[in-house]
């Protein structure tokens, strides 16, 4: 087994052990695309694979197309951002513009960025919850439905597609949506790309013949607060074959984080006096994480897209340092050591019938944890205080309608049936620490049905209504609010949620406005967040209201507008936090962005961005709030070609006017340490060459 730490420690913690190796499960799958070599008779002309040409079914009903009906005849709420030519620290700072999302970055590469879609996913004390996170067709959550997109090549993707709505449940085990992550078409040539400031510096680089892409990168970051520097490294290799009538796809994913501190939040009193200091005990106690994941995944896609079959294995491992010691003997330690393997298969069929067209998905997923907790002396790992080893077993079958008629009105409607399995087996039983070992099962089920109508040849008309459910995952299955052993009480969440807009769209203008109303029981929320240690429970009843407007106009071929608003009311409607407002979800948020092209072209463009976030509350009493937020960036960019090759230079400023403010807030903080301070004022200077082949 890779270890993500070569130190004594990370030896200690993760032990060599003999394990199948990652290529084995995909076997089937290595000798159907074996096979077809065998029997080609000639391979067909090599050629460049592009987002379009590598359509993953599921694109027909998540994703937006770039032709006009498929979007305008959509039965759900769905966006599409475009990324430009510059990397970005986390994938906080890619969706800023997605109507919906809450996307908020916490300076702090040990905790990630926090994703929210209409509040699903806003408990989430790190990775993202509640959401179902695809790459390039691929699964990237877990089968207990959290994922870590940390681990993504940002400067790899070309477009995020985001799924709103009833029809988000059929996608997994997540209620609040889908995040669709493309990745580019495979580069001819070679590109060098850096990137600094005066708190980090970043590289990469890709070199590929249009076929298969080698990607590598570093980035070093100082922090903006003492205690908070981060390493990461990436790299990725991906390939595209063409056999006959089939394209083989396949890629793996590499990152190693060897370290990454954690400066922990701040209280109200500490984030005003300032809001750059370190709390003691994260020095004291030295909290950190390093981390490491490996993913190996292949998709076998014929040229018509009639079906697809993909296949993915992967392991990641965790070191968690905690800003406290747990030493006692249920306390299950302040080290966390967790080592995650998973691995899945996805099969999907599409069939045509006169104005019908069906979808089935028969989808496969298990992920086994093995966690480990070790006394924390003051930074260094003591006496063994945990030792168990979960599994998550999901099989799901999904199915998908659509009836087109002849006057474009049009009708959807699908369902997923899943039956999941958690298992956990303590292997630390003694004296005073009995078996917290357990099991448990659930059949879920999830429904949508809708309908689209032409009001005008540029104006349809949508609504949907559905059920959806959301499981908790192991991790948050972990630890109970009071006591020890795991909290095999949590319930999946269950949901109803009805939909309703408008999308217009005209040659220089695209704009929606969506209405959503959900109501939700054994709503998984923060119990209590102590340390970094976090438990959850299950809240009676929530309701979800809302609207989202977004708007795209291009004045000219100079000057382009987009511009965002999300108008969100969480609130409990049951126990005694009955009326509060639900805790790190903004109500109000608005994004504005103009983008000028002084020259027409892609040589000089400037572009500002100009974001405002209501306050967040920090616990289900609201007793407490961060503060709302208006930030403004500034960018500047240059592209010119000379010989053979293409150069690219920006400048931009985050945070122009240095605004003290909380990028996010821990939920229900049990030692008042909820303010996690944002992003300071920073200058970026960015510089890439791609050499171009012939």
């Amino acid at each position: 087994m890779y270890l993500a730490r070569q130190t004594p420690l990370s030896r200690a913690l993760f032990p060599r052990t003999k394990r199948c190796p990652i290529l084995l499960p995909l076997l089937p799958l290595l000798a159907l695309s074996c096979s077809f070599t065998l029997h080609a008779q000639q391979q067909a002309p090599a050629k460049t694979a592009t987002t379009s040409e590598e359509e993953q079914l599921e694109r027909l009903v998540v994703s937006v197309q770039q032709q006009a009906k498929p979007w305008l005849s959509s039965v759900a709420a769905v966006s599409r951002l475009e990324f430009d030519a510059s990397p970005a620290l986390d994938i906080a700072a890619l969706l800023k513009q997605m109507p919906g999302l809450q996307a908020d970055q916490r300076a702090n590469f040990a905790q990630d960025s926090r994703i929210s879609l209409r509040g699903f996913g806003s408990r989430s004390s790190f990775g993202v919850r509640g959401i179902e996170v695809l790459f390039d067709g691929i699964p990237w959550s877990t089968s207990d439905g959290q994922s870590q997109p940390s681990s993504i090549p940002f400067e790899q993707l070309s477009a995020v597609e985001v799924l709103r709505g009833p029809f988000a449940a059929l996608y997994g085990n997540a209620a609040g949506g889908v995040l669709t992550l493309q990745s580019k078409a495979a580069i001819e040539g070679a590109s060098l790309q850096t990137q600094q400031s005066s708190d980090y510096r970043q590289h990469s680089l890709q070199a590929g013949d249009g076929q298969t892409e080698l990607y590598l990168k570093t980035l070093d970051h100082d922090g903006y607060r003492a205690h908070n520097s981060a390493e990461k490294r990436q790299a990725a290799l991906r390939s595209n074959y063409q056999f006959d009538n089939i394209v083989l796809h396949w890629r793996y994913d590499w990152s190693d984080d060897p370290l990454l501190e954690d400066p922990l939040g701040l209280t109200k009193t500490e984030f005003e006096r300032d809001p750059n200091q370190t709390a003691a005990v994260a020095t004291l106690f030295n909290s950190r994480k390093s981390s490491a994941q490996r993913q190996l995944s292949m998709t076998l896609t014929p040229d018509d897209h009639n079906w697809q079959l993909s296949a993915w294995q992967g392991e990641r491992d965790i070191t968690q340092f905690l800003s406290f010691s747990g030493d006692g003997p249920t306390a299950a330690g302040g080290v966390v050591a967790l080592t995650r393997h998973y691995r899945g298969l996805k099969a999907q069929q599409l069939l045509q019938w006169n104005n019908w067209q069906h979808q089935f998905v028969v989808q496969l997923e298990e992920n086994t944890d093995k966690r480990q907790g070790y006394v924390n002396l003051r930074g260094i790992a003591g006496d063994l205080r945990r030792d168990e080893s979960g599994k998550v077993q999901n099989s799901e079958i999904a199915w998908q309608s659509e009836y087109q008629t002849d006057l474009l009105w049009a009708l959807h409607l699908g369902s997923r049936l899943s039956r999941i399995k958690f298992k956990v087996d303590d292997y630390f039983i003694r004296p005073g620490n009995p078996d917290d070992g357990g099991q448990s099962s659930e059949q879920l089920a999830a429904f949508a049905l809708g309908a689209s109508y032409p009001l005008t040849e540029q104006l349809h008309f949508y609504v949907s209504s559905g059920r959806g459910f959301e499981t908790p995952t192991l991790t948050e299955m972990a630890y109970q609010p009071n006591g020890s052993g795991l909290n095999l009480a949590l319930k999946p969440a269950r949901n109803r949620q009805l939909d309703l807009g408008l999308k217009w769209l005209q040659p220089h203008t695209q704009a929606s406005l969506d209405w959503f109303y959900i109501q939700s029981r054994d709503e998984l929320v923060v119990a209590q967040s102590l340390g970094g240690r976090t438990s959850y429970r299950n809240a009676a009843k929530m309701q979800r209201t809302g609207a989202e407007v977004w708007l795209l106009h291009r004045f000219s071929d100079k000057l382009e507008l987009q511009w965002s608003s999300t108008l969100l009311d969480a609130s409990f409607k049951a126990d005694s936090n009955a009326g509060n407002n639900l805790p790190g979800v903004a109500r109000v948020q608005h994004q504005l962005g103009l983008s000028y092209a002084p020259f027409a072209s892609a040589f000089w463009q400037l572009s500002s961005q100009l974001s405002y976030r209501g306050k967040l509350w920090i616990d289900d009493n609201n007793s407490m709030a961060a503060d709302s937020t208006t930030l403004l960036d500034l960018k500047s960019s240059w592209q010119t070609n000379w010989r053979q090759s293409n150069w690219s230079w920006w400048l931009a400023i985050d945070n122009l006017t240095n605004q003290d403010y909380a990028g996010a807030v821990v939920v229900n903080q049990a030692n008042g340490r909820s303010f996690e301070p944002g992003t300071p004022r920073q200058f970026q200077l960015g510089f890439r060459v791609q050499l171009l082949t012939d």
